[in-house]
């Protein structure tokens, strides 16, 4: 197999950007969502357990004295030692939410094998269209590949760019800056890409006349006496091949490093995770423009923005820093927002903690269901710096997107170097590598001795359900399907005394019943799913 390096620091900048399939471009953002609540549509073919979004609450309850249900009204009257608690069945119990660490992280590279190839190639962006991965990145220059798992990449010819009288190679007349999406809306730009940008003063007072309420003070920074304003730019293209980058930036704020966004189909708008600072309100009685130099007092944050126009956004809201739970000396220094694949609801982000005490930087995990209301994972960082002298043993970044390779692992990019990320950059040596998540295994829903849920209920894509478990000796599952109706009937068959018991480590293992190898459920048809689990971990439903 050919070994990969998945990278490019492009002046220090590192830009993203995802699509989810949009609804119609149109939409009113000031217009309420759809309405909430069950059932929920599932959009892709897997549940993964990334917060408690997919397993019900529960519910309270009390008995009167004839074991009747007892409401909180003053109707009933009983004394404080006449009720029976009642709970709702299956609340959830004995059960947790476990983020892994990965268990490999893999340093990749690839070799010059051709003539156009002047240098080792690095990989700046990817993303996953029908089943193929395509990759745009740089061999000396713009270049495009592809690959059916993630790990091995071919070289298409392409036939657009001459080099040494022939077309017969990979080249790309120019490349994206930012990582690419899709956009299924548009035809003639139906490639996309954000990324860093800065514009001089003059272009910045023709943007100002233009879009008055979209730049904040903060964007300007004074380099070598110069004043510039950092923005938010954009690309376009029709093939992915041939890039027109647009004339004015999508919004001028300091959004100096990974910006990551994607199509929320829920909105039907264009979304965008951004590098924001943390500021209060300057007194008023200070004028100078020598005080929006640069923010040293700040921290880092992670910001969001959306529009339904792509060529203008409104200057991005902060909705992730750091609180009192972490050291005063750390910031949110990139965001790497992505979603578990082939489940769109499941949206993540990895954060890399930049610690300013002592110039390193570390991963962790957050989780979303709406991508406005983010939680952490776990306590503790999902990655580390390797040992100091090793090629990431100085700083790394978490790069999006997570991809799912051939062999059912979970991997993420990361860029790392052998320095800190202040050091001099004079002798830096920099790569990019995987961290790796054999079987997909990176958050599960863990019993450690016995516990109880049930899911909320949803539409699934398929009427056959299978497990990605694995369950310790004398550890079991057991799964039964009820009826998508609060307190509805089981499904005929598919109780848990009908279920046949899952046993050990599997991947992809299929929920059967003693007579039944399906849900049983009509097209569109909603279903609660309910677990008993015995010393076992749950990493993903998947319906077929």
């Amino acid at each position: 197999m050919t070994a990969i390096i998945l990278g490019g620091l492009r002046r220090g900048i590192w830009s993203a950007i995802f699509l989810f399939h949009c609804a119609s471009p149109g939409a009113d953002l000031t217009a309420p969502l759809a309405p909430r609540g069950e059932p929920y549509q599932l959009n892709g073919s897997r549940i993964v357990f990334t917060n408690w979004t997919f397993v019900r609450a529960g519910g309270v309850g009390w008995l009167d004295r004839e074991g009747k249900p007892a409401w909180a009204t003053t109707d009933y009257k009983l004394d404080r030692e006449e009720g029976t608690w009642n709970p709702e069945p299956y609340n959830p119990w004995g059960i947790r939410i476990r983020a892994h660490a990965p268990s490999e992280l893999r340093k990749m590279e690839i070799e010059p094998e051709f003539p156009w190839e002047s240098r080792q190639l690095a990989i700046d962006s990817i993303v996953e269209d029908g089943g193929i991965y395509k990759a745009w990145g740089s061999c000396g220059a713009p270049c495009y590949l592809e690959s059916k798992d993630g790990l091995s990449w071919e070289r298409p010819k392409l036939g657009l760019v001459e080099h040494a009288g022939s077309k017969e190679n990979n080249l790309i007349p120019s490349g994206p800056h930012g990582q690419v999406f899709i956009d299924p809306t548009s035809d003639s730009e139906r490639y996309k890409c954000v990324y860093e940008g800065s514009i001089s003063a003059e272009e910045f007072e023709k943007y100002r006349a233009r879009r008055p309420d979209a730049w904040s003070s903060v964007a300007q920074r004074i380099i070598n006496d110069e004043t510039r304003y950092w923005c938010l730019k954009g690309s376009v293209s029709p093939d992915g091949f041939h890039w027109d980058e647009l004339p004015d930036p999508l919004v001028v704020e300091h959004c100096d490093t990974l910006n990551v966004g994607w199509y929320d189909p829920r909105r039907a708008c264009y979304t965008a995770y951004v590098r924001t600072w943390n500021p209060l309100p300057r007194a008023p009685s200070i004028r100078s423009s020598r005080w929006d130099s640069w923010l040293g007092h700040a921290r880092r944050s992670i910001g969001i923005t959306r529009s339904r126009d792509f060529r203008n956004f409104p200057l991005p809201r902060t909705l992730l820093e750091t609180g009192p739970e972490l050291p005063p000396t750390i910031g949110l220094y990139t965001n790497c927002f992505t979603w578990i694949p082939k489940a769109p609801e499941c949206l993540l982000m990895f954060p890399a903690l930049y610690d300013l005490n002592d110039d390193t930087t570390s991963i962790r995990l957050a989780s979303s269901s709406d991508g406005e209301v983010w939680n952490w994972i776990g306590d503790e960082p999902l990655m580390r710096t390797a040992p100091f002298g090793q090629w990431d043993g100085g700083c790394i970044f978490a790069s999006p997107p997570l991809l799912e390779l051939g062999d059912g692992s979970f991997a993420l990019r990361y860029f790392g170097s052998d320095v800190p990320h202040k050091y001099p950059r004079g002798l830096m040596k920099t790569g990019w590598g995987y961290a790796i998540w054999p079987k997909g295994r990176l958050i599960g829903l863990e019993a450690e001795e016995r516990g109880e849920f049930a899911t909320v209920a949803v539409i699934p894509k398929g009427n056959r359900l299978h497990l990605n478990v694995n369950t310790k000796r004398a550890g079991k599952v057991l799964v039964a399907a009820q009826t998508g109706r609060h307190r509805g009937p089981i499904l005929e068959g598919r109780s848990f005394e009908d279920c046949v018991p899952i046993v050990g480590d599997h991947v992809r293992v299929p929920v059967r019943w003693k007579d039944h190898e399906d849900l049983g459920l009509a097209p569109g048809e909603p279903v609660i799913l309910l677990f008993k689990m015995e010393r076992a971990e749950l990493f993903a439903l998947e319906f077929e």
